[in-house]
């Protein structure tokens, strides 16, 4: 029986995915055949029409989750659906609804054109004549290769062959899109313009439901309506980039003073915060690390003894980079 509420695209329960160790592990066992765990317990769900980020160290298990929402792995444990198709029942249902963006495809014949090669892929996909036509003219377009819309794929750069893996895609215009590290090997101005597309064109415009797999923190943190990290093969945090996991994120605090401000600087130190100190121009600012809710009612009463000498008081957000630290190491 399906569990998808009227606003859900895809639904993970209870996932955990295993790969057996090679041969030569195997040995040191006694030759018993011994698995790796990638994944535990996972449990997500990604709306309709939302962008979804999912971000995590190397090796901890994102492409995994990737490629079994894709169905190009299955889960070992719990289930995925897919518009409420259970993708191990019906994966080939399942990939109707699907396009998929890999940052590393070597399956382009490189003595076909782009039309060539995008012909090929879209017949596969069930698409022919001038419907077929006028989608690799639109998706060419799109990620900015209509001049190369007959040159050889042997000829392209390493971002124009990027660019056209996301064409294909594009193809047959599926609700359901998988990036992963799309704009990886792209330069800064054609990656600018994908993640525009991605968001403007493909999420807000077309209501597209969209995962992004990305390195790049500050790509998620400008585009994507919530980030999931993973870590230790499950999810450790999920939610809109700017409200992640509050019991592992604290606030920085910017203050300036006029003058040495030293009292205020030690009393505030004292309270339990890092205080980092800078003099600029005859100005102190103080710049407040671990600062938690229990501790913000200290801070400002004793920024408000020294009010006749306060120029600013204002809250700085941790960087991406700062809270991705803190939520992947928490616990640790």
């Amino acid at each position: 029986m399906s569990q998808r509420t009227n606003g859900d695209s895809i639904v993970v329960r209870n996932v955990a995915k295993r790969f057996p160790l090679p041969n030569s592990m195997r040995d040191l066992f006694g030759g018993k055949k011994r698995y790796k765990s990638v994944l535990r317990d996972v449990t997500l769900t990604v709306r309709r029409g939302e962008l979804l980020g999912l971000l995590g160290p190397n090796g901890v298990g994102k492409t995994t989750l990737m490629k079994m929402m894709a169905t190009l792995t299955l889960p070992d444990e719990g289930f995925i659906q897919i518009e409420g198709i259970d993708i191990k029942r019906h994966p080939e249902k399942a990939r109707e609804l699907i396009g998929y963006c890999t940052s590393d495809d070597r399956s382009f014949y490189f003595r076909l054109t782009a039309r060539e090669n995008l012909k090929f892929f879209g017949a596969l996909a069930g698409l022919h004549g001038a419907l077929l036509e006028k989608r690799i003219v639109e998706t060419l377009e799109q990620v900015g290769l209509s001049d190369a819309i007959d040159r050889r794929f042997g000829g392209f750069s390493t971002g124009m062959r990027q660019r056209l893996i996301v064409a294909r895609a594009l193809l047959a215009d599926p609700p359901i899109l998988f990036f992963d590290e799309p704009t990886r090997a792209i330069d800064p101005i054609h990656s600018d313009e994908l993640r525009r597309t991605i968001r403007d064109d493909l999420v807000r415009r077309d209501g597209k439901t969209v995962i992004l797999a990305t390195n790049i923190l500050e790509e998620a943190w400008a585009i994507c309506d919530r980030v999931a990290i993973v870590n230790h093969g499950t999810i450790v945090a999920v939610g809109p980039p700017a409200d992640l996991d509050p019991g592992v994120r604290t606030t920085r605090y910017r203050i300036e003073f006029e003058g040495e401000a030293h009292r205020v600087a030690a009393a505030l130190a004292a309270s339990g915060c890092e205080v980092t100190t800078e003099h600029v121009n005859g100005t102190t600012v103080l710049l407040l690390d671990g600062v938690r809710d229990g501790s913000l009612n200290d801070l400002m009463r004793l920024a408000g003894e020294a009010r006749e000498r306060v120029r600013s008081f204002s809250v700085v957000d941790p960087s991406p980079i700062e809270l991705f630290k803190a939520i992947t190491t928490h616990g640790n």
